[in-house]
Protein backbone atom coordinates (compact mmCIF):
# COMPACT_ATOMS: atom_id res chain seq x y z
CA UNK A 1 0.00 0.00 0.00
CA UNK A 2 1.57 3.30 -1.08
CA UNK A 3 2.14 6.01 1.93
CA UNK A 4 -0.24 8.75 1.87
CA UNK A 5 1.74 11.58 1.91
CA UNK A 6 -0.68 13.76 2.45
CA UNK A 7 -1.00 12.25 6.01
CA UNK A 8 3.06 12.45 6.88
CA UNK A 9 2.18 14.54 10.28
CA UNK A 10 5.02 15.54 13.30
CA UNK A 11 5.47 12.73 15.53
CA UNK A 12 4.59 9.77 13.28
CA UNK A 13 6.35 6.72 13.58
CA UNK A 14 7.85 4.62 11.12
CA UNK A 15 7.93 1.47 10.75
CA UNK A 16 10.54 -0.88 12.45
CA UNK A 17 13.24 -2.64 10.23
CA UNK A 18 14.15 -5.44 11.58
CA UNK A 19 17.33 -7.43 10.71
CA UNK A 20 19.02 -10.26 12.88
CA UNK A 21 23.06 -9.82 13.31
CA UNK A 22 23.96 -13.11 11.56
CA UNK A 23 27.19 -14.26 10.38
CA UNK A 24 25.09 -15.12 6.84
CA UNK A 25 23.42 -11.45 6.35
CA UNK A 26 27.61 -9.96 7.05
CA UNK A 27 29.13 -12.48 4.81
CA UNK A 28 26.61 -11.51 1.92
CA UNK A 29 27.69 -8.19 2.43
CA UNK A 30 30.87 -8.85 2.29
CA UNK A 31 31.09 -10.78 -0.84
CA UNK A 32 30.19 -7.54 -2.62
CA UNK A 33 32.20 -5.47 -0.56
CA UNK A 34 35.75 -7.51 0.14
CA UNK A 35 37.48 -4.84 1.88
CA UNK A 36 34.73 -5.58 4.72
CA UNK A 37 36.19 -9.10 4.62
CA UNK A 38 37.70 -8.31 8.44
CA UNK A 39 38.44 -10.92 11.07
CA UNK A 40 36.38 -9.10 13.67
CA UNK A 41 33.64 -8.94 11.51
CA UNK A 42 33.30 -12.73 11.14
CA UNK A 43 35.53 -14.15 14.05
CA UNK A 44 34.26 -13.94 17.79
CA UNK A 45 37.39 -14.76 18.74
CA UNK A 46 39.37 -12.01 16.92
CA UNK A 47 36.39 -9.24 18.29
CA UNK A 48 37.20 -10.67 21.87
CA UNK A 49 41.01 -9.55 21.69
CA UNK A 50 39.67 -6.20 20.53
CA UNK A 51 37.85 -5.98 23.57
CA UNK A 52 34.25 -7.53 21.65
CA UNK A 53 31.57 -9.90 23.40
CA UNK A 54 31.44 -10.99 19.56
CA UNK A 55 32.28 -10.12 15.80
CA UNK A 56 29.91 -7.68 14.80
CA UNK A 57 28.26 -5.76 11.77
CA UNK A 58 30.13 -3.51 9.10
CA UNK A 59 29.53 0.07 9.64
CA UNK A 60 28.39 0.79 5.89
CA UNK A 61 25.74 -2.32 6.61
CA UNK A 62 24.55 -0.55 9.77
CA UNK A 63 23.84 2.53 8.06
CA UNK A 64 22.48 0.59 4.90
CA UNK A 65 19.74 -0.70 7.65
CA UNK A 66 18.31 2.49 8.01
CA UNK A 67 18.51 3.51 4.68
CA UNK A 68 16.01 0.59 3.77
CA UNK A 69 13.97 1.65 6.34
CA UNK A 70 13.45 5.05 5.15
CA UNK A 71 12.88 3.08 1.80
CA UNK A 72 10.41 0.36 3.26
CA UNK A 73 8.04 3.89 4.54
CA UNK A 74 8.77 5.55 1.88
CA UNK A 75 8.18 3.23 -0.99
CA UNK A 76 8.98 4.68 -4.16
CA UNK A 77 7.66 7.65 -3.86
CA UNK A 78 10.30 9.52 -1.82
CA UNK A 79 14.00 9.92 -2.26
CA UNK A 80 16.44 10.42 0.37
CA UNK A 81 18.25 13.58 0.55
CA UNK A 82 20.13 13.37 3.45
CA UNK A 83 21.03 10.58 6.99
CA UNK A 84 23.51 11.46 9.50
CA UNK A 85 24.20 8.75 12.04
CA UNK A 86 26.55 8.34 14.78
CA UNK A 87 27.43 5.31 15.19
CA UNK A 88 27.82 4.29 19.46
CA UNK A 89 28.60 0.62 19.09
CA UNK A 90 27.91 -1.98 16.99
CA UNK A 91 25.63 -4.87 16.32
CA UNK A 92 27.13 -8.03 17.85
CA UNK A 93 26.56 -11.60 16.30
CA UNK A 94 23.43 -13.03 17.73
CA UNK A 95 21.55 -9.44 18.85
CA UNK A 96 18.78 -8.29 16.57
CA UNK A 97 18.68 -4.72 15.12
CA UNK A 98 15.92 -2.87 15.20
CA UNK A 99 15.44 0.58 13.01
CA UNK A 100 13.46 3.16 13.59
CA UNK A 101 12.02 6.58 12.70
CA UNK A 102 9.79 9.04 13.85
CA UNK A 103 9.03 12.63 12.14
CA UNK A 104 10.18 15.57 13.28
CA UNK A 105 9.19 18.21 10.62
CA UNK A 106 6.84 18.28 7.52
CA UNK A 107 6.73 21.30 5.13
CA UNK A 108 4.90 21.54 2.23
CA UNK A 109 5.75 24.02 -0.60
CA UNK A 110 4.04 23.54 -4.24
CA UNK A 111 6.03 20.96 -5.30
CA UNK A 112 7.28 18.93 -2.83
CA UNK A 113 6.69 17.97 0.78
CA UNK A 114 10.15 17.75 2.95
CA UNK A 115 10.05 15.43 5.53
CA UNK A 116 12.61 16.23 8.57
CA UNK A 117 13.41 12.93 10.97
CA UNK A 118 14.89 11.29 13.84
CA UNK A 119 16.45 8.56 13.29
CA UNK A 120 17.79 5.21 15.31
CA UNK A 121 19.33 1.68 15.96
CA UNK A 122 18.77 -0.27 18.67
CA UNK A 123 19.32 -4.03 19.83
CA UNK A 124 17.30 -6.45 21.00
CA UNK A 125 18.62 -5.59 24.73
CA UNK A 126 17.80 -1.86 23.97
CA UNK A 127 21.22 -0.73 23.64
CA UNK A 128 21.58 2.26 21.13
CA UNK A 129 23.29 1.53 18.45
CA UNK A 130 23.50 4.91 16.20
CA UNK A 131 20.98 7.99 16.72
CA UNK A 132 21.22 9.96 13.48
CA UNK A 133 18.69 12.29 11.74
CA UNK A 134 17.65 12.23 8.36
CA UNK A 135 15.73 14.26 5.72
CA UNK A 136 13.59 13.16 2.62
CA UNK A 137 11.76 14.08 -0.30
CA UNK A 138 8.62 13.77 -1.68
CA UNK A 139 7.11 14.99 -5.11
CA UNK A 140 4.03 16.94 -4.84
CA UNK A 141 1.81 15.85 -8.00
CA UNK A 142 0.46 19.01 -10.65
CA UNK A 143 -3.14 19.62 -10.47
Amino acid sequence: MALDVDAIAEGQELPPFVREGTLLHWVRYAAVNPAHIVGHHLDDEVAHHEGFDAAFIMAPLEHAYLHSMLRQWMGTQGRVLSLNIRLRRPLLRGRTLTASGKVTAVRRDSDRVLVQLEVWETDDLGELLAPGTAEVVFPVASA
